[in-house]
């Protein structure tokens, strides 16, 4: 499998293999659930599967958007966001060394 990273996606990255793009969330584990004086690892966690690239990065940006935050203030705050996170994957997909 293949690594796809930026750091504007963190903590997402995007696997590629011969069938699909796979998202996978980095965790790291919140202390309150480790074990005491037990040191917790972080561990990839599959999000969705997608056929093409395109949509794997959307939706990296879509979980982006609903985790980043627990409260938005405003429907306005929520759409700035949203309209911030789609300008960086557009960036992205527009990228012409690829």
């Amino acid at each position: 499998m293949s690594k796809i990273t930026d750091p504007r996606m963190k903590p997402y990255y995007i696997g590629k293999d011969s069938h699909c793009y796979t998202v996978y969330e980095v965790v790291t584990p919140q202390e309150k659930y480790l074990e005491k004086g037990s040191e917790g690892k972080d561990y990839e966690k599959p999000v969705s599967h997608h056929a093409d690239f395109g949509t794997a990065l959307k939706r990296v940006m879509k979980e982006k958007l609903h985790n980043e935050k627990d409260h938005y203030k405003s429907i306005k705050e929520y759409v700035v966001r949203w309209e911030q996170l789609k300008n960086e994957l557009s960036d992205i997909l527009n990228y012409q060394e690829l």
